[in-house]
């Protein structure tokens, strides 16, 4: 990516739904240029913007963290059988304790399903061990590039709270509507309300007043991915910790430790599950022990570089790392 790529993607990363006319004002390009560029990154398959569960859409899923321990000859696969699996938002080759680990986002409470019928039955899995998400800390559609100068970044995160501002608040019931604007904005989360409402078959109105809701009542978060390749933070990490939970920190905690992408609380032994991403693995004690100053109480146990992701937040990715295919989340 240019430079020019990382302003973009990191104004899309603060803003992901804001119109090309208002990028245009704060980053002062052109709006076809802006259009035209986004085209061409996402046609590379460098980048995309897409949705996630929000707090409130987590409460009504099962939401965990599935390592599995494969036969060494099966391990690809495993991993490639799974990709197609609505349930599955990532996929991650880590090469531990265990193999893979899944993150899982089973709608209408059916992660025990997914484990005893598709994990259960799968052929060259020997064994798998569950970290159930009991909260989410850090979201990673707060992290960004850093490519902006602040006063920048200011405008952009104003034209986001001023998008989901009608909808703060207001309840989403998971109708059939709601449910088809989720599944595209999983496909492309920059899709228009015009293009939203022929989807959902509701009046434009309807849907600017369905999207507000589920982004402001925080069902769902829209983000903006990037391959890592050729960003600057080519690396993932994998940290398991354990903290008292009214020692949880705020989203300040982005400002001390830029690396830090993702913090959920989990069940089992370490009750917080950390990712990070990383210039160079060698970075990781670095970047731990920044994390270990800023967090009273912390302690990391431990710790996996990602090798490989074969599935990112509904993706399939490339073995460099760049999108291949999207395969909507069944939220």
């Amino acid at each position: 990516m240019t430079e020019r790529d990382l302003e973009l993607v990191s104004a899309l990363q603060v803003a992901p739904r804001a119109s090309w006319e208002d990028l245009s004002r704060v980053l002062g390009v052109h709006p076809t240029t802006l259009a035209r560029r986004w085209a061409r990154l996402v046609e590379a398959g460098l980048a995309r913007v897409s949705i996630a569960p929000g707090p409130e859409l987590l409460r009504m899923m099962d939401v965990a963290f599935v390592e599995l321990t494969c036969q060494n000859d099966r391990v690809q696969e495993v991993a490639e059988t799974l990709i197609p699996d609505e349930r599955l938002m990532s996929i991650q080759f880590i090469a531990g304790s265990a193999h893979l680990l899944l993150t899982v986002a089973a709608a209408g409470r059916s992660l025990s399903s997914f484990l005893l019928t598709t994990i259960g039955s799968l052929d060259g899995v020997l064994h798998y061990a569950v970290r159930t998400v009991t909260s989410q800390i850090i979201d990673a559609s707060l992290w960004h590039f850093r490519a902006l100068p602040a006063s920048k970044i200011r405008r952009l995160s104003q034209l986001h709270q001023e998008a989901g501002k009608a909808g703060e608040g207001a309840p989403a019931v998971m109708d059939a509507p709601n449910r088809a604007l989720m599944r595209a904005l999983g496909i492309d989360g920059r899709t228009s309300l015009r293009e939203l409402a022929a989807i959902a078959g509701i009046s434009p109105l309807a849907a600017a007043r369905r999207v507000s809701r589920l982004i402001g009542g925080k069902y769902v978060s829209v983000r903006c991915d990037v391959a890592r390749r050729g960003s600057g933070r080519s690396y993932s990490a994998i940290l398991w910790g354990s903290m008292r939970p009214d020692r949880f920190p705020s989203t300040d905690i982005l400002d001390r430790v830029p690396a830090l992408r993702v913090m959920t609380s989990v069940t089992g032994t370490n009750n917080i599950h950390i990712v990070v991403w990383l210039n160079n693995p060698m970075d990781l004690l670095d970047v731990e022990q920044q994390l270990i100053d800023a967090i009273g109480g912390l302690t990391i146990e431990d710790r996996r570089i990602v090798l490989r992701t074969f599935k990112f937040n509904g993706a399939k990715l490339n073995e460099d790392g760049t999108i291949a295919q999207i395969i909507p989340m069944a939220y």
